[in-house]
């Protein structure tokens, strides 16, 4: 029998995995919002990203977590950070996790995760990363 921490079996990644990694980033824009305000909210915690806006819902997408690093330096304590590795944690499969902040409250340059869509009354942010396993994504918000 093989004894160890899993960490000393996970594999390093590869240039090529790096490159498939990516960040999707997507929230709907209501019919009663302003969609320069959402532009707003969004460019507050993403100030580096590039918006498009397809059917009533503004998208940004990147190719690493470059682009979360205002959302990162945003969660300093330790009780939010163990928030967003569980729901990390519960919504990972197969490569793919995602978390959802408050609309409102990044409109006020504020990062607010909230559990599920109803939490945000007018829709969240939500923030999906692929191709990267769920210890990578833990230990870049943990650095």
């Amino acid at each position: 029998m093989i004894t160890g921490s899993k960490k000393a079996f996970l594999p390093h990644r590869t240039k090529m995995e790096l490159e498939s990694m990516e960040v999707i980033v997507i929230t709907p824009i209501n019919l009663t919002e302003d969609t320069q305000k959402v532009v707003f909210a969004v460019k507050n915690l993403l100030p580096d990203s590039e918006l498009a806006i397809r059917k009533n819902n503004l998208y940004a997408k990147m190719n690493n977590f470059d682009g979360l690093r205002k959302i990162k330096d945003k969660i300093r304590s330790k009780k939010t950070l163990a928030v967003l590795q569980r729901i990390l944690y519960n919504n990972y499969n197969m490569q793919s996790t995602w978390f959802l902040l408050n609309k409102q409250a990044a409109f006020s340059d504020v990062v607010v995760l909230v559990e599920n869509e109803n939490e945000s009354p007018l829709g969240p942010i939500k923030i999906t990363v692929n191709g990267c396993e769920l210890e990578r994504i833990n230990e870049w918000f943990e650095k």
